[in-house]
C-alpha cells in the first residue's frame, strides 16, 4: 500500500518542513512584509537614553523650547531668549483682562520684536490698542508668507479673531489685511 503524501509533511529526506518564500525573504531582510522598524538593532538605538535626549534637544530647538546647555551658550549667551519666553508665560497667567492689557504693553516695551509664536500673536489680535493689533497682524502675515503658519498648524481661534477684526476693526486697512490673511490661513 502506498503512503499518502501530505502538504505539511515537508520535503526531502530530512523530514523538515519547507520554508515559504516569504519566510526566506524575511530572513534575508528583503521581504516586503518586513520593514526596518522590525530591525532589533534600530529599535535598541531608538530606545536608548542618548537618542531620546538628542530627539528632545532637536525638538526644543525647532519648537522654541529650552535649548540644550551647549547650544544655549552659543545662541543665547545673555539669556534673552529664556527671559522673553518666561515673560510670555507670565502674560498667560495674568488673572484678568485689565492686567493682561497692561502686561502686554509692558512686554512690548521690554521686547519690541515679536516672537514667531502663532498662539501668542493670535492672543495679541484681541488687544484694544490698534498699534499692537497691527504689529501682531504684520507678524502673522510674515509668518504666513514664509510658510511658517500652515493652515493645519494655525491656532483654532485665529479664524474667529481675524473675522472679528474684519467686521469690527476701526481701520479699513487692518480689516482688509485681516480678511486676506483669514482667506489664506483657512483652507
Amino acid at each position: 500500500m502506498a503512503r499518502e503524501k501530505r502538504d505539511d509533511d515537508g520535503g526531502g529526506f530530512s523530514g523538515k518542513r519547507n520554508k515559504s518564500w516569504r519566510e526566506i525573504d524575511a530572513q534575508r531582510g528583503k521581504s516586503k512584509y518586513h520593514s526596518r522598524q522590525d530591525d532589533p538593532q534600530q529599535q535598541r538605538i531608538e530606545r536608548s537614553a542618548s537618542y531620546e535626549k538628542y530627539k528632545q534637544a532637536a525638538d526644543s530647538l525647532f519648537t522654541g523650547g529650552a535649548l540644550p546647555e551647549g547650544l544655549e551658550k552659543t545662541f543665547d549667551p545673555e539669556g534673552k531668549r529664556k527671559q522673553q519666553k518666561e515673560a510670555m508665560m507670565k502674560l498667560r497667567e495674568l488673572p484678568d483682562r485689565k492686567a493682561w492689557v497692561q502686561g502686554v504693553v509692558e512686554y512690548l516695551e521690554k521686547y519690541p520684536e515679536l516672537p514667531e509664536d502663532a498662539y501668542f500673536l493670535d492672543s495679541l489680535l484681541d488687544h484694544p490698542k490698534d498699534r499692537i493689533v497691527d504689529k501682531a497682524l504684520a507678524k502673522l502675515e510674515a509668518l504666513q508668507e514664509n510658510g511658517k503658519l500652515p493652515p493645519n498648524k494655525a491656532p483654532k481661534s485665529l479664524e474667529q479673531r481675524l473675522k472679528s477684526l474684519e467686521l469690527t476693526g476701526t481701520d479699513p486697512d487692518v480689516q482688509a489685511r485681516a480678511k486676506a490673511l483669514r482667506q489664506k490661513v483657512v483652507v
